[in-house]
């Protein structure tokens, strides 16, 4: 198992939080996803998972992964 911590820039309000978890977790191998109001994000997986696979998901919004 895997775990991932990142920020996301772009968070202003619990629907930002829900699009976000919901993006990630159509990724291969995703268990789970928590995002935070505060742009903090945990991910666990089965799998490492790549950075830029996160950055695709989110390439069409506002959200911007550090």
């Amino acid at each position: 198992m895997s775990e991932l911590n990142l920020k996301i820039d772009g968070i202003t309000c619990p629907a930002c939080v829900k699009l976000i978890e919901r993006r990630i977790s159509k990724i291969g191998g995703v268990n789970s996803v928590d995002v935070n109001l505060g742009g903090e994000a945990t991910i666990n997986s089965d799998q490492e998972i790549d950075l830029e696979e996160i950055k695709e998901v989110l390439s069409d919004t506002d959200y911007k992964v550090n």
